[in-house]
Order: C-alpha cells, then structure tokens, then sequence
C-alpha cells in the first residue's frame, strides 16, 4: 500500500483543517463512527489477498465489542471535560475516576485484540490495526474537548520557541486551571514533579509518541509487532501516570482542581500527540 497511509486517510476524511497553521495552534476534528470508520480503516490497513476475510471476520468481532466499551468510555470524558470550578467535588473526583476506569478498558480490549491479530496473522497488520484504533480514539477524544471551555486552551508547543515553551505552557495552565493563590504553591510542586516524569515517559512535548508512527510495512513483522507492544505499554503507563498524579491531587489540593488537572493533561496531552504524529 502506497504510504497515504494512516495519516493520510485519516486526515482526508477527518478533515484536520490546518496541521500547517502551527503559529494559531489550528486543529479540527470530526467525529467518526460507523460506515466512515470502516472505510477509513481499510484504507489505513495493508491485508494481503489470502487474509483478506478472516482479519475483517476479527475486526467486526472488535468492533461488536468496542462500540460499547468506547460509547461509555467517550459519555464519561464528556462529562468530565464539562466539568468546572462549580462542579461539586466529590462528583468531580468521581468524574475523573469514572474516565480512567473507561480509558483502561479500552486500552485492554485494544491489547487484547492486537495481540489476538497478531498471532493469527502477522505484526505488521497488528502495528496497523494499533494505530488505526490509537488515532481514531484520539480523534474522538479531541473533539469532544474542542466543544467545551476547554478549546480557549488549546496549546501546541511547536508554535513556540524552544525556551519559551515551558513558561507559556505553565502560563496556559494557570488560565485554565485557576488555582487560588492558597492552591498554588501545593499545585505546582506537585505538577511539575508529574511534569519531569512525562517528559521522561513520552517526551517534552509528547514527541516520543513519533516513534509508533512510521509506516508498518518498513519493517519486519517481528520489529512492528515489537514497536506495537512497546505503543501499548506506553499509554498504559502514561494512563497509570495520570492516575497517579490525579490522585496525589486530589489528595494535596482537593478534588475540584484535581478534576481541571486530569481534564487539561488529557487534552494536551491528545493535541500534542496527534501533531507529533502528523509530523511524522
């Protein structure tokens, strides 16, 4: 297949709007599902002749079980990037308690799959099918944070120098975030303790995430399906991480502004990786 691949595809039918203008920080995203979403999955994923019918007979089995999983999973990241100073605190906390819990059962109905697609056939269509899914869930993901308050934050490092980045991220956080000035001090201790550990994860601005978004068919099969499991294990650590600092949060500062924080790192941190992978 030639490489209009993943990107590709997905931005035609998609409908990312401008990747070039980095200076505004532009980015729209539709949302996908059904007919669409088969379409654009075959045409990101390469199946040769002979496997042709038993992957789709896989992949309609993922999808019977996905829609449910991923409809709760996407109600609960609604919910939760609707949330606000105002939101009562106890059900702020469970907002964000709510979406981790759907994030993690997407992510292992996501491994348990590719590593099913894997064996029955080979790693390089389950490193496509891993990224097909990773970019369509990151899609939907960002378009429901891009119709709430949350869109007046969006924050993409590419469209600043180097050494301005850290302060103008800092800067967008505060605006968005609003700590009161007796939260502050807890806060960014806090934060920029959870901020030196995902820059070690995924890099400063998430730009490791390039690496699981070459092309499948340059490498060998057992290479992509090393790369696919090393794509996994990476979102689960950094969804472990977010939980982490989440609750440390919660703990230090209180649930409401634990809440915003979860909220604000989740869509960055989609922003973020889907340039990185577009750059790619």
């Amino acid at each position: 297949m030639e490489r209009i691949g993943i990107i590709a595809s997905l931005m035609v039918v998609v409908a990312f709007s401008a990747y070039s203008q980095h200076a505004q920080g532009t980015l729209v995203a539709a949302s996908v599902s059904g007919a669409d979403r088969l379409s654009i999955v075959k045409n990101s994923i390469s199946i040769p002749a002979w496997h042709e019918k038993s992957f789709w007979s896989v992949y309609e089995d993922y999808l019977g079980n996905v829609n449910e999983v991923s409809t709760q999973g996407y109600r609960s990241l609604e919910t939760l990037a609707e949330a606000d100073k105002n939101t009562n605190g106890a059900e702020a906390y469970e907002l964000g308690q709510q979406m981790i819990k759907d994030r993690r059962n997407l992510l292992a109905l996501r491994e348990r799959y590719y590593t099913q697609i894997g064996a029955g056939f080979n790693g390089i269509i389950a490193l496509q099918f891993l990224q097909a899914e990773a970019l369509l869930d990151m899609m939907e993901s960002c378009r429901i944070y891009e119709q709430t308050h949350w869109s007046d934050f969006r924050f993409h490092p590419k469209a600043l120098n180097p050494s301005q980045f850290k302060k103008a991220k800092h800067n967008t956080i505060h605006a968005a975030l609003t700590p009161s000035v007796e939260e502050a001090s807890a806060f960014w201790e806090v934060y920029n303790r959870y901020e030196e550990e995902c820059d070690a994860l995924l890099g400063e601005d998430y730009s490791l995430i390039s690496l699981y978004a070459g092309d499948p068919s340059d490498f060998t099969p057992a290479i992509a399906k090393r790369l696919g499991n090393d794509f996994l294990s990476v979102m689960q650590r950094e969804l472990k991480l977010k939980e982490k600092y989440f609750v440390e949060m919660n703990q230090v500062v209180g649930p409401s502004l634990a809440t915003r924080f979860l909220a604000w790192e989740d869509y960055y941190s989609l922003v973020s990786k889907m340039y990185a992978w577009a750059e790619q």
